[in-house]
């Protein structure tokens, strides 16, 4: 019961503080018409757009990282996105972004930038992991159908293609929700399948695979539009697989992960007791 208690007074922690002052500290943030709220790289300052987004991952990474060591690491994960979903929400959407800069290579600073914040996402979720002190981890034993190097590998390229798939069905038109909720089913089933095939229980492998597919996403938004691209933006048709900004993958990244690999484990665990009753 006591924990229970904990990990709810944890999460609310997370929505009604730690996710207000990430927000508020995002809001300088300018666009490039000098308004709220831009990107980390799409802006009218870059440098302390990119002080203020660092210091918004540290605020995440250090709440995480207490949750984790007293209440595993999924929890810890968890808390961290919850805390990154208010700025993630407050952001400018990239069809917004589009149309103010009015140029297509915006996408090609919106995968820079995705790659470096789901590479930070990826670090925060490698160090929870660790710190966590066996609630959430499950022996070595339990693993994936690939292992080594190559399951890695497959499971990361599995979970960035399902990812895309997801947001590419899901996040339709310009509703900031709806392209949030898209952002963590993709993560979700991104977990799931990476601790299906990847050879262990991390959350790395599906991390790896969401750093793909935030790099890839906006980069194929803009090669399918080409030219087009500013058009398709005001007329509402741009491909559903670059409106996610980066700050979105990276809170749907650590809200989902941990669901979806605990999903996939559930599952595992019950194999071998299926086999031997068999």
């Amino acid at each position: 019961m006591v924990r229970v208690t904990l990990r709810w007074t944890m999460i609310a922690l997370a929505v009604a503080l730690l996710g207000p002052i990430a927000a508020w500290l995002c809001r300088p943030i300018r666009g490039l018409d000098g308004g709220p709220v831009s990107t980390m790289l799409v802006g009218t300052a870059v440098a302390p757009a990119i002080v203020r987004t660092l210091l918004v991952f540290a605020l995440a990474l250090l709440f995480g990282a207490g949750v984790s060591k007293i209440l595993g690491w999924r929890l810890g994960s968890f808390v961290a996105g919850v805390t990154l979903a208010w700025p993630a929400i407050e952001h400018s959407g990239v069809s917004q972004l589009v149309r103010i800069a009015g140029e297509t290579p915006i996408m090609t600073k919106l995968a820079i930038e995705g790659g470096v914040l789901l590479a930070m996402v990826l670090g925060i979720a490698w160090i929870l992991h660790r710190l966590d002190p066996g609630i959430d981890k499950l022996p070595d034993a339990v693993r994936g159908v690939v292992p080594g190097a190559g399951g890695v590998i497959a499971g990361a390229m599995a979970a960035g293609t399902l990812a895309m798939f997801v947001v590419l069905l899901v996040a339709i038109g310009d509703q900031r929700m709806q392209i949030f909720a898209a952002a963590i089913v993709g993560a979700l089933l991104a977990g799931t399948v990476a601790r299906f095939i990847g050879p262990g229980p991390g959350p790395v492998t599906a991390m790896l695979g969401l750093v793909l597919a935030a790099i890839a996403a906006p980069l194929l938004t803009g090669l399918m539009a080409g030219d087009d691209l500013v058009e398709s933006a005001y007329l509402g048709s741009m491909l559903n697989l670059g409106r996610l900004t980066p700050m979105m993958w990276a809170s749907g990244a650590l809200i989902g992960v941990p669901i979806g690999s605990s999903w996939a484990e559930s599952m595992l665990e019950r194999q071998p007791q299926s086999t031997a009753t068999a």
